[in-house]
């Protein structure tokens, strides 16, 4: 089995300076998009901005994405960058117990749509490295401890749950590189699941676009210079059996026009 070790920060999504949309006092529809097989209503589900009721712990209230969504930030990738990433990120289940336990993750893919029609994968979990680590749950001043993703036999990777005021943060590493102009959206899908009833942890996914597959994090006047986020998804509690996370820049109808391959 090969351990893949936590690296420096390669991508975070839109921080403090956000004032949220979505906070504990807004007012939403609250859904539970549990999704144990594959369909776009439950692609949609999962990235509509609803509010479900589920907030993470060490989060502030004040955070654009403490309640999860909204679905789509960037749906299409500033005219001269090169490259993307998807990642994902868990935390404890604020207002119940945290009681360690490992999570494991399997066929995380993320595809483009192409402007010229159709669907590309450009990361996937069977070929790339997974990558990540326990950061601060607010995410200042970058600050991490390292966090071992441990391959399994059926090639998921383990890693153990986030301790209170943490988060589990990974992402497909190397980033995916495109041409300029050649990418107008994103879909990514995992699996997620615990091994332990009582551990009360959600979860979501998103991606970021990159200046280039090389470019370094650098976060300017409260703004991520190098990596502007696409969005992520809404907030979807771990069960003891997989089940499907998603992230998508696309709606409903054109998923439904051109369904990525996972959904065809």
């Amino acid at each position: 089995m090969k351990n893949y070790l936590a690296l420096p920060l390669p991508a975070l999504m839109f921080l403090g300076a956000l004032v949220s949309s979505a906070s504990a006092e807004t007012k939403r529809p609250k859904l539970q998009p549990i999704c144990t097989s594959l369909s776009i209503d439950c692609v949609v589900s999962q990235n509509s901005g609803y509010d479900n009721g589920l907030y993470p712990y060490g989060v502030p209230t004040y955070f654009g994405w403490y309640a999860g969504g909204p679905a789509t930030r960037n749906s299409t990738p500033p005219f001269d960058f090169l490259a993307l990433t998807g990642w994902g990120q868990i935390y404890p289940q604020i207002g119940a117990s945290n009681v360690a336990a490992n999570v494991y993750l399997k066929d995380y893919r993320v595809y483009v749509h192409l402007t010229s029609g159709g669907w590309q994968l450009v990361q996937d979990q069977a070929t790339n490295s997974v990558e990540g680590g326990h950061y601060v749950a607010d995410y200042s001043n970058d600050s991490a401890s390292r966090m071992s993703l441990i391959v399994q036999p059926d090639g998921s990777a383990r890693m153990s749950s986030p301790a209170s005021g943490y988060n589990d943060h990974f992402w497909i590493d190397p980033r995916a590189s495109y041409t300029p102009g050649t990418v107008n959206g994103v879909f990514s899908m995992a699996q997620l699941r615990t091994d332990s009833a009582s551990a009360n942890l959600i979860a979501n996914f998103g991606a970021d676009w990159w200046r280039s597959a090389s470019a370094r994090y650098l976060k300017q006047n409260g703004v991520e210079v190098n990596n502007p986020a696409v969005g992520m998804g809404a907030w979807v509690k771990l069960t003891t059996t997989y089940q499907y996370f998603f992230f998508t820049s696309m709606t409903k109808s054109q998923l439904q026009a051109e369904p990525p391959p996972p959904l065809k």
